[in-house]
């Protein structure tokens, strides 16, 4: 290997590293704890602003159920900010994964919509993450 390879090499390394530190910095700093409201019968705003509301919307010809998932309720959104924002929301079927989003500060809002049969199902849970305030669960008996 040449001299002029080798310093590229290294450059291209280098960039490699400082990107993957970054990424790696920015996912320690994130919550990832589960949070669970005080009073499940009373949600605060902080709460409410985190707490995800799964909504079944109409099933179509083939059998799919759309279902929505809004982080934040009873009028209160969450923010979509470059240091406050949702990063993903989950979607379980009777303890099933069966979709998650991946969200991006500022130009996503806390909200994903899923197709799913709900044929013999129970139970669904959307689980959305807060990069500032933790991991917030709701349950839906279907």
């Amino acid at each position: 290997m040449n001299r002029r390879n080798a310093i590229k090499l290294a450059g291209l390394a280098a960039v490699t590293m400082a990107v993957s530190a970054e990424a790696k910095m920015k996912e320690e700093y994130m919550n990832r704890l589960e949070m669970k409201p005080k009073n499940p019968a009373k949600l605060d705003a902080g709460e409410l602003k985190h707490t995800p509301l799964i909504t079944l919307k109409e099933k179509d010809a083939k059998g799919y159920t759309l279902v929505e998932i809004l982080v934040g309720q009873g009028g209160i959104i969450h923010p979509s900010t470059p240091d406050h924002w949702i990063d993903f929301i989950e979607l379980y079927a009777d303890g099933k994964l069966v979709g998650k989003s991946i969200l991006e500060p500022e130009i996503s809002r806390g909200a994903a919509i899923f197709g799913l049969k709900l044929d013999n199902i129970k139970e669904l849970k959307a689980k959305a993450g807060c990069n500032l305030h933790g991991i917030w669960t709701s349950t839906l008996k279907v």
